[in-house]
């Protein structure tokens, strides 16, 4: 699924009395951790991955993705990332990327409403909201035995060995992909990835040296499951946004 919108978590902090005399404590901080799917003020579809140590990553159906970090106080969320296009795409008024900020409210491992404000790298300015629902798809555990094997990528195989070293390589264009997964949280699934193009010949030549980074997870749910990742990187100068959905094989 292809994911896109800016978005940020405002969580109220809940205080409760605790003694005779009334006094008052800050609720244990929320749990930032998660899957998230659902859509945001302009009606499209998001999925959102964080984790519990601070780090997000979300995808619109769009394409647009953002990517920062977040930190929780009570149940309040505050989020600063980066938003940026789909590979030889721009954001809406033709800009590259945005700066992204807000707050929101977290239920933890259950919803999460979220209001954000974007400024792009040409001026331009974007405000919306989203509701999202925690999957319980996050709770699976994780492990570079679960992840190895061989997928499907629109016709190439993409292949993870036993060590999390990756490997796929284009017959027509000659790009070689190499990179590595690695464990976050061996109890949650979620899964950090970094990617690398060499080799690449003609009009491809432009990706060479690039890298791409995020986070994916294996959703068994489908048959065959499928590894679906999001990642980031700089090509010419300018970050642009990937998408790996890719079943197992």
């Amino acid at each position: 699924m292809r994911v896109a919108s800016p978005f940020t978590l405002l969580l109220v902090i809940t205080l409760f009395g605790c003694g005779e005399g009334g006094s008052f404590a800050p609720a244990a901080n929320q749990a930032l951790g998660g899957i998230w799917e659902g859509t945001d003020s302009d009606g499209t579809e998001i999925v959102a991955l964080s984790t519990d140590s601070g780090r997000f990553h979300w995808l619109a159906e769009t394409g647009d993705q953002g990517f920062g970090t977040g930190s929780v106080s009570g149940s309040v969320v505050t989020l600063n990332y980066t938003l940026v296009a789909p590979l030889d795409f721009t954001l809406f008024d033709g800009s590259a990327s945005a700066t992204c900020s807000g707050t929101g409210t977290i239920q933890e491992r259950q919803t999460l409403a979220v209001t954000v404000d974007c400024t792009t790298s040409l001026g331009g300015t974007l405000s919306t909201s989203a509701s999202l629902t925690y999957n319980s798809l996050f709770d699976r555990d994780s492990a570079l035995s679960v992840i190895a094997g061989n997928y499907e990528d629109e016709g190439l195989v993409f292949n993870i060995n036993a060590d999390g070293v990756i490997f796929e390589q284009d017959p027509i264009f000659g790009c070689v992909l190499g990179g590595q997964v690695t464990i976050i949280d061996p109890n949650f699934n979620a899964y950090d990835v970094s990617l690398s193009v060499s080799n690449c010949v003609g009009q491809a030549s432009i990706l060479n040296g690039s890298t791409f980074t995020g986070l994916a997870i294996l959703d068994n749910t489908e048959s065959p499951e499928v590894l679906f990742a999001g990642l980031t990187g700089t090509v010419a100068g300018v970050t642009f946004a990937i998408v790996f959905d890719v079943p197992r094989v």
